[in-house]
């Protein structure tokens, strides 16, 4: 009897150790690819928890399946994702998979039914009480083992008290509740800890992609400010095989190659049409290719050692591709993740830096001054400090570093996509705000900002790039040595049929020679200022509203208003002249 009851013994920890190790391979897998970036964040809205709930709950149910039949029971590691999903998403997440795995458990009846049933749903719920309690972004895996344990505990409990017969009851016990308390704990151990490495890997690739990425950019934005050619190709190309383990970079256009340097310049040549169909590929269809073998690559010259790389295109403000850049490795299956990132985020810096060329160029070509000094605000030495504080941060936390580089991002796109010289209220805040966020970063707790934007007049339309100069204005000029901290506040709100823009902050202040220089708008120092001013001056003629006010020491105010009608007709007024004088000139 003994020996038949330590082979069941022996079978039941095989059996749930053998289900064990599919739930986690499974895990380990799904951890690889891009649903696991989408659900295994640390958003947490409803609706992603109710998701989360939902793939928690379905790990429940694999693991009654996984388990083993056991006088009429089951052995099995359905709490490893009812408690993990509570452990990792919070009380929501941890009662939906809780009922999800119970109920099922439920639907398939036996004497041990309603206690597995309650035992399930309430383990899941308290695991997601405990969720608020972690030290860290993930749950502690040792201490999730441990309350495993506990969970477990409780199960074979509620068995000896709920189900019935007693003796029964007793005897099932005494089978399961090591295999299944041990299993259980094992693999929610070993869920969070697969968890857990994951997102450190993803830490230092984000990292090591963002501090890689700006380097690069640093070195490149010299360079590129004098357009993309042969020249500047060739340099940037050089930048980036020096700070990257590439065996190869290139850089097209749409029809030729502009530079290529490593291993198979001997025939992608300066000056030649693309040799691969990879490239070709890219600029027609505007994906990314990730090329594998030489296959992928599709070079026509057979003994090109290039074996591996990744096409990314690179485009303009309106979304067409005016290039590719190309990163190669002469091993196959050498592209990682890394390369990837690096890849894309390279291309989009350089597209940036490059559009931020090509419209300095057509800056000089356009009659309209709005355009002008749309293009004029994006300001070089707010680029520096930028990328020097990205820097930092990437080292010091590297997810708000890659926070403040979508920020960035969001920055360049919005000054360089915008289309006509009008925006809403609230797209002209946004803007702000991202440009505070990274100001913020800089200056830490001696800068304090805030809002007060009606809710009536965010789809209100006012002239882009009216507040950012004014902010950045009164950051530049707001601080002083004798305060230790400036506080900002903006404000929007309408009043009968006019608009008004306030900026004010308590800093250092203007004197009153310097304020009456100020206003004639002819000081060269105040060049932010006098564009706002001759926007407004050239849109509203002598309907605009600005005003300064300022104390040495109590800070400075400035107030626009613009009247919130006539908008539509001055842009048709534009389009009917603009139409005129072509016509004229023809």
């Amino acid at each position: 009897m003994t020996n038949g009851f330590g082979f069941l013994h022996l079978k039941l920890y095989l059996s749930l150790i053998e289900g064990l190790s599919v739930i986690i391979a499974i895990a380990f897998i799904l951890a690889q690819t891009p649903i696991a970036r989408f659900l295994f964040n640390f958003e947490r809205s409803f609706k992603k928890q109710i998701l989360l709930g939902v793939f928690f709950g379905l790990v429940s149910i694999a693991g009654t399946y996984l388990g083993e039949p056991v006088g009429g029971a089951i052995a099995n590691i359905r709490d490893i994702g009812a408690i993990t999903g509570g452990l990792f998403g919070g009380p929501v997440v941890g009662l939906i998979a809780g009922l999800i795995g119970g109920l099922h458990r439920y639907t398939l009846g036996g004497f041990t039914a309603l206690p597995c049933t309650i035992a399930t749903i309430t383990n899941g719920f308290v695991a997601g009480l405990l969720y608020k309690k972690r030290e860290e972004d993930i749950f502690n895996p040792f201490r999730a083992m441990v309350f495993a344990i506990a969970a477990e505990s409780f199960h074979m409990f509620l068995v000896l008290v709920l189900a019935k017969p007693y003796t029964r009851a007793v005897t099932l016990v005494n089978i399961i509740s090591g295999p299944m308390i041990i299993s259980n704990a094992i693999g929610v151990w070993m869920f969070l800890f697969v968890v857990k490495a994951t997102y450190r890997e993803r830490e230092f690739i984000t990292a090591l992609t963002a501090e890689k990425v700006l380097k690069i950019a640093e070195e490149t934005l010299p360079i590129l400010s004098k357009g993309l050619n042969m020249e500047t190709a060739k340099n940037t190309v050089e930048i980036i095989l020096k700070n990257t383990n590439l065996d190869a970079v290139g850089i097209t256009d749409r029809e030729k190659i502009l530079a290529f340097s490593g291993a198979g310049e001997d025939h992608h040549k300066v000056g030649d049409e693309f040799h691969t169909k990879a490239t070709k590929e890219a600029i027609k269809s505007g994906r990314t290719i990730v090329m594998y073998t030489p296959d992928d690559i599709g070079c026509n010259v057979s003994k090109c050692p290039l074996s591996s790389g990744i096409v990314v295109p690179m485009r303009s403000a309106d979304g067409d591709v005016f290039g590719v850049l190309k990163l190669y490795r002469v091993r196959p299956y050498a592209v990682s993740l890394l390369d990837m990132r690096i890849a894309k985020g390279l291309a989009d810096i350089l597209s940036t830096q490059i559009q931020l060329n090509r419209i300095e160029k057509e800056k000089r070509l356009r009659m309209v001054s709005q355009i002008r000094a749309l293009q004029a605000r994006i300001n070089p030495h707010f680029l520096f400090n930028a990328l020097n504080t990205i820097r930092y941060m990437v080292r010091k936390d590297p997810n708000e570093g890659y926070d403040l580089l979508l920020k960035l991002s969001f920055i360049l796109r919005e000054t360089l996509e915008r289309k006509t010289n009008f925006v809403t209220v609230r797209e002209e805040v946004d803007l702000v705000k991202a440009y505070l966020s990274i100001e913020k970063v800089r200056f830490g707790d001696r800068l304090e900002t805030q809002f007060e934007v009606d809710d009536a007049v965010q789809n209100e339309n006012i002239p882009t790039l009216i507040l950012q100069p004014l902010v950045e204005n009164a950051i530049k000029h707001g601080f002083s040595p004798d305060k230790k901290k400036l506080l900002i506040d903006i404000k929007v709100y309408k009043r009968l049929n006019m608009l008004y823009m306030v900026v004010s902050d308590d800093g250092r202040g203007i004197g009153a020679d310097k304020l009456k220089e100020i206003l004639s708008f002819k000081d060269n120092h105040s060049i932010g200022l006098r564009n706002v001013h001759d926007r407004l001056k050239n849109l509203y003629g002598d309907k605009f509203y600005l005003k300064i006010t300022s104390k040495i020491h109590k800070g400075t105010k400035v107030v626009i208003g613009i009247p919130t009608e006539g908008v539509k007709e001055w842009l048709l007024g534009q389009l009917s002249l603009t139409t005129r004088n072509q016509q004229e000139k023809k």
